[in-house]
């Protein structure tokens, strides 16, 4: 049997691990994720199941043995690196997806399915020894653990009935009930095995959804949640072989299969060609260790990490490809290919540690005021790009051709009324990647960071700056405590200097709109002797210098490039 401590900083590590910095972290606990955990994260064997386990080490230290009350005074302090509540949060998480899509949200309903989960008496209210509000330090520990790691939050407070059930709401993804609802779905429209989470999410918003908890997530204006429900609906759909005409799919519990996917990695020659290299994304909830690709002459590429979140690139690669490219992995029962997929459209944005940096695909959705390069298939998705330019709704530097597709270069979004236009049917997935899901948004520059955590250098903050389609935002700087910093009316695009005494903590910036949150900011001040060394750092190679054709060479130039017949 694996302890509380064990469970609870595995629970930890499997929601953070692969999330890049600055990305937003989902505590969603379910059957499945136990059962994932199990067989990743936790080294101890199991005598029973899994989720068996999990509740019997919760119950023996989060609960009273005389009385059978929640004994909270016991999750207190921090385990290793984690808060000590982990555990106890996932546990009621579980509950929130264990309940029916006809149980209504509210405490009665919500704290039956938590007695039933954790064993306790099943009665009306909360559990003896839980009174309202009394678990809310532990999602303050699990938010302020988040942020000093160089995350974004999600769990958050309500009003009303639900001002505390709101954090446990807010982290629940797909109930039970939901995943069986695209199971069947999936199944009845035979989709291709090869779809990656863009495209699955995409396919989603356009399907007739019945189940109310899901589609208000596929749909939901939060595009961190709404593409959380992308990601889980993905993870049911790697889970089985959809495309096999109809057939049930087949995959253990114990052992749930993941694919690698990848985007592209643009970058230019020594003569300004563009250039495009697969790039990988690191899945998330995969523990850390070596993977390999198996190429047809049965030679091995390592995977090696960039940064959170990716892999470094790999070899050249033409965007767009008539079928799908698949490559076996060895290194990790639970990853079987590498999948470069067949699209109609990529979309391309900086480097987010790095503004100058190179475009890729980084990001899984856009933020306001992000400068793009959109490639698209010549035929209608180039024609509907023309018709976005004409309506007024996007505008770009310039456009290049190339065989069979066009690369629009400086691509930004001009209007959020993006509601009014009538799209091409066939480029529903291309008006959806473009259309903002928000009224503002917040960017951080200048400064010097620590792209390792997230975080600016004491003395050195970064320059504020609200994206919006009005002109007046208010503005409001608040520190861990709660103690507000400032609080003050900001026009679009203004550079807002923050106080250089902002002392090492967390802080969040929120933005209001016509009285209500527009966007919301974590970033974190670091002093000095908490800078951390790259833990990946790049090699440094030029194992071919080239030629300068008599040209005069200024500075150093490293050249590194993999082929699927090995490095050069």
């Amino acid at each position: 049997m694996a302890t509380y401590e064990a469970w609870n900083s595995a629970i930890a590590s499997y929601f953070t691990a692969g999330i890049p910095k600055g990305g937003h972290v989902f505590l969603s606990l379910d059957d499945d994720a136990i059962e994932d955990i199990a067989s990743r994260f936790i080294d101890e064997g199991f005598d029973t199941e899994p989720i068996e386990d999990f509740i019997t080490a919760v119950r023996k230290h989060c609960i009273s043995p005389c009385r059978e009350e929640i004994a909270l005074q016991n999750i207190r302090d921090r385990f290793g690196a984690y808060p000590g509540g982990v555990g106890f949060l996932g546990i009621m998480v579980l509950a929130a997806h264990r309940m029916q899509e006809d149980e209504g949200i509210d405490e009665s309903n919500y704290f039956l399915r938590l007695r039933e989960t954790m064993r306790l008496p099943v009665r009306q209210g909360r559990p003896e020894g839980m009174p309202p509000g009394s678990e809310e330090f532990l999602w303050i520990a699990w938010n302020r653990f988040l942020v000093k790691s160089g995350f974004q939050t999600t769990a958050e407070q309500g009003s009303g009935p639900q001002k505390y059930l709101r954090y446990v709401f807010s982290q629940a993804i797909l109930r039970n009930a939901d995943k069986q609802f695209l199971k069947q779905k999936y199944q009845a429209a035979n989709l291709p095995p090869t779809f990656d989470c863009d495209q699955l999410g995409f396919w989603l918003t356009r399907q007739h959804i019945t189940r109310k908890h899901l589609s208000e997530g596929i749909h939901h204006p939060d595009p961190a949640r709404a593409w959380e429900f992308y990601r889980a609906a993905h993870r049911e759909y790697e889970a089985g072989s959809w495309g096999d005409h109809g057939n049930a799919p087949t995959s253990s519990l114990r052992l749930r299969f993941q694919n690698i996917e990848c985007g592209i990695y643009r970058t230019e020659s020594l003569l300004g060609d563009a250039q495009y290299l697969l790039f990988p994304k690191l899945p998330g909830r995969l523990r850390q260790g070596q993977l390999f690709i198996l190429l047809s002459d049965s030679r091995q590429v390592e995977l090696r990490p960039l940064r959170a979140g990716f892999f470094r690139p790999l070899w050249q690669q033409e965007p767009f490809v008539s079928e799908a490219i698949e490559y076996d992995i060895s290194g990790d029962p639970h990853i079987k290919k590498l999948i470069f997929p067949k699209r109609d459209f990529w979309i391309l944005t900086t480097d987010p540690e790095n503004p100058q940096g190179t475009l890729a695909t980084w990001k899984p959705y856009l933020e306001l005021g992000e400068k793009l390069s959109v490639l698209c298939r010549t035929g209608p998705f180039v024609a509907e790009m023309l018709r976005f330019r004409e309506a007024k709704l996007i505008d770009w530097f310039n456009y290049v051709e190339h065989d069979g597709w066009i690369e629009f270069h400086g691509c930004m979004v001009l209007s959020y009324d993006w509601g009014s236009f009538i799209t091409t049917p066939e480029c529903r997935a291309l008006t959806d990647a473009l259309t903002p899901h928000t009224v503002a948004s917040v960017a951080l520059s200048g400064g010097l960071r620590d792209p390792n955590q997230n975080a600016w250098l004491e003395g050195f903050p970064p320059l504020l700056k609200i994206y919006g389609f009005d002109n007046n935002f208010e503005v409001t700087l608040t520190a861990s405590d709660g103690q507000r910093i400032f609080h003050e009316d900001a026009q679009r695009q203004q550079e807002i200097q923050l106080p250089n005494y902002l002392e090492p903590d967390a802080y969040q910036v929120e933005v209001k709109w016509n009285g209500k949150r527009a966007a919301v900011r974590m970033f974190r001040i670091i002093s000095w002797d908490k800078i951390q060394e790259h833990p990946s750092p790049e090699k440094l190679v030029n194992r071919y210098p080239a030629s300068t054709g008599g040209l005069t060479l200024r500075g150093a130039i490293i050249i590194e490039e993999v082929t699927e017949c090995g490095e050069v």
